[in-house]
């Protein structure tokens, strides 16, 4: 499933569901759920790809070192 379609579904999703609970300000409801079907389909989708563990970022650290050393003795 394509990014924008996942983004799409939470965020309908969110505003459906905030939406079953309100009884007034339907608008307002409908803002706040999808913000928090925006925010959900971060963590869900985006956020764990970014995570990287402590080794991997030491070792990408220690390559990016490695190369800036070499351009600066040429």
């Amino acid at each position: 499933m394509r990014k924008r379609i996942k983004f799409g579904l939470f965020v309908a999703l969110g505003a459906m569901l905030v939406l079953l609970f309100t009884s007034e300000n339907w608008l307002l409801a409908a803002v706040v759920g999808m913000g928090l079907g925006a925010i959900t389909f971060l963590f869900v989708h985006a956020y764990p790809n970014d995570i990287a563990p402590p080794a991997d970022r030491r070792h990408e650290n220690t390559v990016r070192r490695r190369s800036a050393q070499r351009e600066t003795l040429r």
